[in-house]
């Protein structure tokens, strides 16, 4: 279990978005696409907050902060620590330079509280708001954005069907003894992976060991961190860079309990060197109440 003790972090360069509607946000993945559907578009939400400096938005389970930013590339940094359970690095603090001057978002001297957010299961989406309301997630994860999807091989048997129908390794850091393929298009995915199953049936293996991706947002922010270490990656949305974060599964078990138990981590905006910079810091657990 790591220690409070943070001598040993790195800061990490995770990528770089951009804004064009001068707002942009850190959004739990997960009902990221429900905003219109509880109401408001996120944009319109989102817009609003970023003119009185920033703020936390919550409607039902979709959650996000929305601040103003300036009109170039906003860069993402991680400081990092020791993971919880695993023997890796994972994300203590993110950074993210808003292009803007510390006077454009406040007139005091201290740190601004924005609220506050859980770690999503399905990962966190950093990007400019307006994009963000085409974005295809879990509501409509079989949405494929360019017609394919991906295939993977997994459970009882798993090794057999691998070589039966030629399977290959997909490559990721933490897709070790996952094979299948990649690309394909979605009626061919989804006419493979019955194939596969019902031949898994016959075999007396798991009946659902083939399981196909379409190539939703959220799928494709996930698959983009597959070989960086803190499952950072972009993706392009509605013409802008996207930068989506995952956890690993062994490092998302410390997270589980979620906001219904407290299970959130503030959200301030900072001034760093006179630049303003929106600021998620996640302590150690040895740290939390």
């Amino acid at each position: 279990m790591s220690s409070s003790d943070d001598s040993a972090a790195t800061v990490v360069r995770l990528g770089r978005v951009t804004a064009p509607s001068g707002t942009v946000v850190l959004a739990c993945g997960s009902f990221l696409d429900e905003w219109a559907e509880l109401g408001e578009p996120l944009s319109v939400r989102a817009m609003r907050a970023a003119e009185t400096g920033g703020a936390h938005l919550r409607d039902w389970l979709a959650e996000a902060v929305a601040v103003p930013a300036g009109p170039a590339a906003l860069t993402v940094h991680a400081r990092t620590r020791p993971g919880t359970y695993d023997d890796v690095d994972t994300i203590a603090t993110l950074d993210i330079d808003l292009n803007l001057p510390w006077s454009a978002v406040s007139d005091g001297t201290v740190p601004v509280v924005l609220g506050d957010l859980p770690v999503d299961p399905c990962g966190m989406v950093i990007g400019d708001a307006v994009a963000l309301d085409s974005w295809a997630g879990i509501a409509r994860e079989e949405r494929t954005v360019d017609g394919l999807a991906d295939l993977r091989i997994w459970g009882k048997g798993h090794e057999e069907a691998w070589a039966h129908f030629g399977a290959q390794p997909i490559p990721g850091l933490h897709n070790d003894g996952i094979h299948g393929w990649l690309d394909l298009p979605l009626d061919v995915a989804h006419g493979r992976a019955a194939a596969i199953n019902h031949w898994a049936v016959t075999r007396g293996h798991h009946a659902h060991m083939a399981n196909v991706d379409a190539h939703s947002h959220l799928h494709l922010g996930r698959r983009a961190g597959w070989l960086d270490p803190l499952g950072a990656g972009v993706i392009e949305v509605a013409g802008c860079p996207i930068l989506c974060v995952a956890w690993s599964q062994i490092e998302l078990q410390r997270f589980n309990a979620g906001r219904p138990f407290g299970q959130v981590y503030p959200l301030t905006l900072e001034d760093v060197e006179g630049k303003a910079v929106l600021r998620w810091n996640i302590p150690p657990m040895d740290d939390e109440g």
